[in-house]
């Protein structure tokens, strides 16, 4: 009940926010969350399938948009926010349950059943309301760090369970099968709850049986997944430059040393991170933050030999605090830059981890402290007043942090602006204030921003066609036409090139709308958006039956659209076939439950 009110007042505030960033692909552009019978389809499909390639296979996320849909809709935001809620406040009691029964295992009867309730609900507690994890909750898209997380702490508590508890063991063994297979349809890191049991099966040495046992329940819900997972359908996204193997060291030692300063002290919060040298404005500007990222590699490389130091003695002293920094580098691991991924740093990439963190420091202080007689025994009664103050004013300033922080998230433009001011003032992040600029219709203040970003980063191919996009809009045909030959460099952005080149043909008559976009229907047969405007093209142009066939035939391949099926039932009627087009509405109304 604490855990779950504590949750919900910290976070209350993000009720009354919308929808932001890539909630506009995954949630209000997303066919496959608008009904119930499209869910087995659901599980067919990556992320982003209206939108920009990715390869986030996670149907379970999309999934609970489902239920949302089914219950909110698109006009109620706050539902959706409440939901995201609900679920990082399930994972928590998760947690503390996990939390609970490691501490047992771990203290040996070192503690008393109160002061381990009270241990795990701190360390639970903690955990929720720490403003690090406002960007996976707060953020209706980061709902898979939650889903994840929940799954994947039941888990771990079902399998322990099965280890100690003789009675319906199956039971809990499947249980907790099931629960790591959905970590992993969560999110791709969910993965990451299966290496951490193994480990724990190593730190509860396991008998043979139980591991083969289990050996074969991980091969079931690995196999399943990939079975899933690599039969699903996707467009490969563009493949980034990698990052040099000797570069990663250094990158590591920053980006671990700029997530403790997070943990402690998360006063600066913002999506755009980034620990690599990147140039700057003016040469004095470049060198400056050079310096800096030479200081932040020096002390991350010192505070991993702190961490190896605090591994070590828990290694001897303390087997439970141990295996948490072990399951806590297991889940780092993969965000630590060993391996390359799409930024270098991301706040809400310590969601899991700080968990595993947040136990080995509680079993750590234990090591130290437990007795017979209290945990504190040994700490005199000032000092152990002082530290009490100072944790509980840093829990309060914590809770009052990540209550502010939903502010930050309120509407588009609110969250780029304050993005932006508090540093993350990326290409990326100008080009979407710039949007955010020129959908208010000021045209002049997008382009200021368009040539900022490009100034930034030239060679972005991305930001030439949003630019382009711009000066369409703003009507300098001529400036985006050139800008749109920049764009052109990527082969991935040949479709939107060719639709944007229609549009400055049917502005300028240079050229023919029509063949233009049919050639860019061709080259991405799955683009919704692009084969809706060609079939809306024709039906304006009085092309009826080519319309008719061009849909048809996109509808026999992909059947899963409301949308689609509406467009077909009118067009049917213009081609003088009312039951057909009946039958094509009534389709549209069983794909959205809030279709009429």
């Amino acid at each position: 009940m604490l855990i779950i009110a504590a949750t919900l007042f910290v976070y209350w505030p993000a009720v009354r926010n919308g929808f932001v960033w890539d909630d506009t692909a995954l949630v209000l552009r997303d066919p496959l969350i608008r009904s119930w019978r499209l869910i087995p389809e659901g599980f067919r499909h990556f992320l982003f399938l209206d939108a920009t390639a990715s390869n986030f296979y996670r149907p379970m996320q999309r999934l609970s948009f489902v239920a949302d849909y089914q219950f909110f809709g698109f006009d109620n935001p706050g539902g959706w926010h409440l939901t995201s809620v609900l679920i990082h406040a399930g994972a928590a009691v998760a947690l503390f349950f996990l939390a609970e029964k490691l501490l047992a295992l771990a203290m040996a009867g070192g503690l008393s059943e109160t002061a381990r309730r009270a241990w795990a609900l701190g360390v639970s507690m903690l955990w929720a309301i720490h403003p690090l994890h406002t960007s996976a909750v707060t953020y209706v898209a980061g709902r898979a760090d939650p889903l994840a997380a929940l799954f994947g702490f039941t888990a771990l508590v079902l399998g322990l369970t099965s280890l100690e508890n003789p009675g319906r063991v199956w039971l809990w063994r499947l249980g907790s099968a099931a629960c790591f297979g959905l970590a992993i349809l969560s999110k791709e890191s969910g993965g990451m709850f299966l290496v951490v049991w193994a480990l724990a099966l190593a730190w509860r040495r396991a008998n043979p049986r139980s591991l083969a046992v289990w050996a074969v329940l991980i091969a079931v819900v690995v196999g399943g997944y990939c079975s899933l997972r690599y039969t699903a359908h996707k467009v490969p996204p563009p493949v980034a430059p990698p990052t040099p193997v000797t570069v990663r060291p250094i990158l590591a030692a920053r980006a671990f040393l700029e997530y403790t300063g997070l943990i402690i002290a998360p006063v600066t919060l913002r999506m755009e991170r980034d620990v690599s040298t990147a140039p700057r404005d003016t040469f004095q500007a470049t060198m400056q933050n050079a310096r800096l990222r030479e200081f932040e590699t020096l002390g991350g490389v010192l505070l991993l030999f702190g961490f190896a130091l605090w591994a070590r003695f828990a290694w001897r002293r303390a087997p439970g605090a141990a295996f948490c920094l072990g399951a806590f580098a297991l889940a780092y691991l993969p965000i630590s830059n060993a391996f390359p991924l799409n930024a270098t740093i991301a706040e809400h990439w310590l969601y899991v981890p700080n968990a595993f963190l947040f136990l080995a420091v509680a079993l750590t202080i234990l090591s130290f402290t437990a007795s017979a007689s209290g945990p504190f025994l040994c700490v005199s009664a000032p000092l152990r007043l002082i530290l009490t103050g100072i944790g509980v004013a840093w829990f309060l300033l914590l809770g009052a942090r990540t209550f502010l922080r939903q502010e930050d998230w309120r509407d588009q433009r609110t969250f780029v602006e304050r993005t932006i001011t508090a540093g993350g003032d990326s290409a990326r992040m100008l080009m979407n204030l710039a949007n955010v600029e020129s959908n208010a219709g000021q045209d002049a203040k997008a382009v200021t921003l368009y040539r900022e970003a490009l100034r930034r980063s030239p060679d972005q191919p991305i930001i030439w066609l949003g630019f382009a996009n711009i000066l369409a809009r703003a009507g300098d045909v001529p400036g985006a036409r050139e800008a749109l030959g920049h764009a052109t460099t990527s082969p991935l952005l040949h479709a939107d090139v060719l639709q944007l080149q229609a549009s400055l043909a049917q502005a300028d008559g240079n050229g023919n709308p029509r063949e233009l976009l049919h050639e860019a229907v061709a080259s991405a047969p799955a683009n919704w958006p692009l084969r809706k405007r060609y079939v809306e093209t024709l039906e304006k142009s009085g092309a009826l039956v080519e319309a008719r066939n061009e849909l048809g035939a996109f509808l026999r391949e992909y059947p899963f659209r409301a949308e689609s099926w509406k467009i077909f039932g009118r067009i049917l009627e213009e081609t003088g076939e009312p039951a057909l087009a009946q039958t094509a509405y009534a389709e549209a109304s069983a794909l959205d439950v809030r279709e009429k």
